[in-house]
């Protein structure tokens, strides 16, 4: 089954798609897009491991985050705040229904699921996370109501510097859940020292890291990401399993 509806977080109108997996196991992978994304994820890639996870049994939740996609909201009052708001509010939601839940964020989005599970609402609570070349953005000097512009959007700077106080590699370390990460080998946005340091806590923790070769931030192409996929399917099985 699948259902297409706006949900209201923070008094926000949220596009959501939620699909039911096959059988009546109560598991569910919730996916978090990247900074001008939507839910399609990149090249339509959350949409193709969401059909592959339905068939394994998995649920899946894709949402635009507010001021994304179909959500309510003008780009420029973009919040990452708001963003891990909205992510601790869907993924306290599935569990608080009795879901055992993972998440799965790319390149912001994957940030915003770090600090996400570190939020008293869900801490503790979320089986694994899966983490699609995350940025920390440590070094981001921007003034708040500064405006910029990137692939035709307007933003103000208080995204990066909002996501720059979140504590990112604090939150990493504190999760208690199975992680799994995936970086291009050649990632154009990511900085190489955070990508480092990125990986040796994931590495240090105990869990798998894949640098797909000749690949950029996103998308892959299309055979390297179903290796992706087949092995964040072990993952899952492994800890919602």
């Amino acid at each position: 089954m699948d259902e297409i509806k706006y949900e209201i977080v923070n008094r926000k109108r949220i596009a959501t798609y939620f699909s039911s997996g096959i059988g009546d196991i109560k598991k569910i992978v919730i996916m978090s897009h990247g900074f001008r994304g939507s839910s399609l994820g990149p090249a339509r890639q959350f949409v193709d491991f969401q059909r592959i996870l339905n068939e394994k049994g998995y649920s899946v939740l894709r949402f635009d985050q507010p001021n994304s996609g179909n959500s309510e909201g003008d780009y420029l009052d973009s919040s990452f705040k708001e963003w891990v708001e909205t992510t601790t509010f869907f993924a306290n939601k599935y569990f608080s229904q009795g879901y055992a839940v993972a998440l799965l964020g790319q390149s912001m989005g994957a940030t915003t699921t770090v600090i996400a599970v570190n939020q008293p609402e869900i801490k503790d609570k979320i089986s694994c996370i899966l983490l699609w070349v995350p940025d920390a953005k440590s070094t981001v000097n921007h003034k708040s109501e500064e405006i910029f512009e990137e692939g035709a959007q307007k933003y103000k700077g208080k995204f990066w510097l909002e996501a720059r106080d979140c504590d990112f590699f604090k939150c990493l370390d504190e999760f208690k859940g199975g992680i799994h990460l995936v970086y291009g080998e050649f990632d154009k946005y990511v900085e190489k020292e955070i990508i480092r340091k990125t990986i040796d806590m994931v590495k240090g923790k105990g869990f798998e890291v894949i640098r797909l070769k000749g690949q950029d931030h996103s998308p892959w192409t299309f055979d390297l990401v179903q290796t992706v996929y087949k092995k964040e399917l072990k993952v899952l099985d492994r800890y919602l399993g």
